[in-house]
């Protein structure tokens, strides 16, 4: 919860934790503390990095119910397309997925089955980012929003150019320390550099402890 709290601090509008690393009773409580903390207003997400089976993601999402969850993150293995749709149907909660899927037909297929409610291509797993374009567009056309997963100063730039764009993923690795221009929260908002290209542009002094230089071996 200390961790929440300071996310909030920082402006952040939504939060996301992880589940699925314990007993289904010990990720209840967890979600219900973290749901008492930021109160009814901000959207809470789960991710389970596909640690359950379809049942247990079922039972999971059931357990869940009444703490207003926005959306459930890869309750399952991303192969199982049926199983994606069942605990859709089933769960009753939102399926967000696609951070493990590398194509526009991996897309097209989940979303045809009806195993996703938000679609979370990552521009660094799927081919760049005319193919995270084709999704965005793809989950438009199925009146469905797009998120992102990871790499946030260049996907920053893509939910601005889409009509259907929910909410922008931010990790925490500490990289902000090697960019010059991190990225930057205004009123709870990502804002897109307008610098040339992707805008990502590294602190190369910053960088230059961490170098591991490499010589030829001498034979």
């Amino acid at each position: 919860c200390e961790q929440t709290r300071g996310f909030l601090e920082r402006g952040f509008r939504a939060i996301k934790m992880k589940v699925g690393r314990g007993r289904l009773s010990e990720d209840v409580a967890r979600v219900a503390a973290v749901r008492s903390l930021i109160g009814p207003d901000i959207p809470l997400m789960v991710d389970a990095n596909m640690r359950w089976s379809v049942a247990e993601a079922i039972r999971a999402c059931r357990a869940l119910a009444d703490h207003d969850v926005y959306w459930l993150e890869e309750p399952t293995i991303p192969d199982d397309i049926d199983g994606h749709a069942r605990i859709a149907r089933e769960g009753t909660l939102p399926v967000a997925t696609g951070e493990n899927l590398h194509s526009l037909y991996e897309f097209r297929r989940m979303i045809s089955h009806g195993g996703i409610s938000f679609a979370q291509p990552d521009v660094s797993n799927m081919g760049g980012i005319t193919a995270w374009m084709k999704v965005a567009h793809l989950a438009e056309a199925h009146n469905l929003p797009v998120s992102s997963h990871g790499v946030h100063d260049l996907h920053v730039h893509l939910l601005a150019a889409v009509p259907n764009a929910s909410y922008l993923e931010v990790h925490g690795f500490g990289l902000e320390r090697f960019i010059r221009h991190p990225l930057r929260l205004e009123d709870g908002e990502a804002l897109a550099p307008e610098r040339s290209g992707h805008g990502v542009e590294l602190d190369w002094e910053a960088l230059e402890h961490h170098r591991d230089r490499w010589e030829p071996r001498k034979t």
